[in-house]
């Protein structure tokens, strides 16, 4: 039968090594008592729209089940995994540990999580996870998990996005695959890609800023030594 949902899928994002970069981690095996208890919500949940919800379900969870002060910030501080660094920020689970790496831009139009071992070790088995993140783990890139709320309809693809740290390197990069549906939910055309540039975060970079550049709406990381 036929997908109601009409469903687009294509690949995760495919990279090259690019110069001076390379595997930054090795991913720790995490056990899950209870993945769900607090939520409802998988970390392997493959549904944009579910995935969308646990989003929203967590921080209200996490914030006393309030609304507007709940919502995921355009910036904010968060202690990443670096090579050379200390080992990955310690979370209770994996609800609370990818929270801490979204950001939200303040139209809602761009929703990103900075790829961070602090909360992908809680997503599964160690060798799937850094399977599905290679860009990440393999490479050493600076990768985002990313949904797009856009007011008109777009091809993902074709969205040009920039990088900038706070070491005045800036580079631009589109993603070459997504997940999206065929419907708008509040009034917005909703897709899910992976997003993944040759830049590395390295101990001296103190900000990270991801650009939109066809609206302008970006958000921030700063981060804590």
């Amino acid at each position: 039968g036929s997908d109601a949902r009409h469903t687009l899928e294509t690949r995760r994002v495919s990279v090259e090594q690019g110069p001076g970069l390379g595997k930054i981690v090795e991913l720790d095996v995490v056990q899950l008592e209870h993945p769900e208890q607090s939520t409802g919500c998988s970390p392997r949940s493959e549904s944009l729209m579910h995935r969308l919800a646990c989003l929203l379900v967590a921080l209200a969870t996490l914030g006393g089940c309030q609304t507007d002060p709940n919502a995921p910030k355009a910036t904010g501080q968060v202690t990443p995994t670096v090579a050379g660094g200390a080992a990955p920020a310690s979370y209770p689970g994996y609800v609370e540990a990818r929270q801490a790496f979204t950001r939200q831009s303040a139209d809602g139009v761009v929703i990103a999580t900075l790829e961070d071992s602090a909360w992908l070790r809680f997503e599964g088995p160690p060798e799937q996870v850094e399977a599905n993140h290679r860009a990440y783990f393999e490479y050493g890139y600076t990768a985002f998990a990313v949904v797009l709320r856009a007011r008109s309809f777009t091809r993902p693809t074709t969205e040009e996005f920039l990088l900038e740290d706070s070491t005045g390197r800036r580079v631009a990069a589109r993603p070459v695959g997504f997940k999206g549906n065929l419907i708008t939910v509040d009034d917005r055309w909703q897709y899910e890609f992976d997003l993944a540039f040759q830049h590395t975060i390295s101990r001296d970079v103190t900000w990270l800023k991801l650009t939109r550049i066809s609206d302008g709406e970006f958000v921030e990381w700063t981060f804590q030594k």
